[in-house]
């Protein structure tokens, strides 16, 4: 029996309710990071509009579980507890962009409802995700300088041996199903897609990011704002603004019954 409104059940946290809910808005957080990175986002969307967020293995009120290493695994964990009483449209930052097109990309192999619209932030597209050499590989010291660079917090975290241990385990865990993932030759997806950047990500260059177009439906927009790899800590509402205003109830409706 899959979820309802009623039970967010292992995989998904539910940050707003409203009795006139007639959407939901599902978030995909970045490598390393946890399902709290959205916890605020209810207080910018419209009142009809839930917020809801992946809790995976391995982080917050799920750290006592190994995280996972495979994407195509944790897609379809996902898209198998996904609630799909609602139109729904995804959000993911970084990782989360990713995950949330494998989960798509599982629905319609499922012949399930899609999202109405993929919103991808600080992303690749998925056919430029695959690395010869998986980062998970790296040692402490290198995932540590990795973290710093992407605006990570490395320094407060040395202090504390057992929490680092954990943060450098579910790192390697994430990046490794970025750095494996190959989307399967046969795919048909195609979505309303909107990308978007900060303006100084050197992580994730404007070709990375533009490439999604590739799977995108006519109309494939690309918005950047002012920061860096995680501009969204600063750039919250606005971004939340713009996420809205492409996010039509006329089109999601069409798409929610494809």
């Amino acid at each position: 029996m899959r979820a309802n409104a009623a039970d967010a059940g292992r995989w998904f946290r539910r940050f707003s309710a409203s009795a006139g809910t007639r959407r939901r808005l599902i978030c995909f957080h970045h490598a390393g990071g946890g399902p709290s990175l959205f916890r605020d986002w209810h207080q910018h969307v419209t009142p009809y509009t839930e917020v809801w967020a992946a809790a995976i293995p391995g982080r917050e009120i799920r750290a006592a579980e190994p995280p996972l290493y495979r994407l195509d695994t944790l897609a379809m964990m996902l898209a198998e507890s996904l609630p799909l009483d609602l139109p729904f449209a995804f959000f993911g930052h970084s990782l989360g962009g990713l995950v949330g097109f494998e989960v798509a990309r599982q629905l319609q192999e499922r012949r399930l409802p899609l999202p109405q619209r993929l919103f991808v932030s600080a992303c690749a597209a998925p056919q430029l995700c695959r690395r010869e050499k998986s980062r998970a590989t790296l040692s402490d010291a290198e995932l540590l300088r990795m973290l710093e660079s992407f605006g990570g917090t490395p320094k407060e975290i040395l202090g504390h041996p057992d929490y680092l241990q954990m943060v450098l385990s579910v790192l390697r865990a994430d990046f490794n199903l970025i750095d494996s993932y190959v989307v399967p030759e046969d795919s048909t997806l195609r979505l309303p897609i909107t990308a978007y950047a900060g303006t100084g990500d050197t992580h994730t260059t404007p070709s990375r990011i533009l490439a999604w177009e590739r799977w995108a439906l006519p109309g494939f927009a690309c918005r950047s704002f002012e920061g860096d790899h995680f501009y969204l800590h600063h750039q919250r509402a606005a971004l939340i603004d713009d996420l809205l205003a492409r996010w039509s109830d006329g089109e999601a409706r069409r798409i929610h019954k494809r």
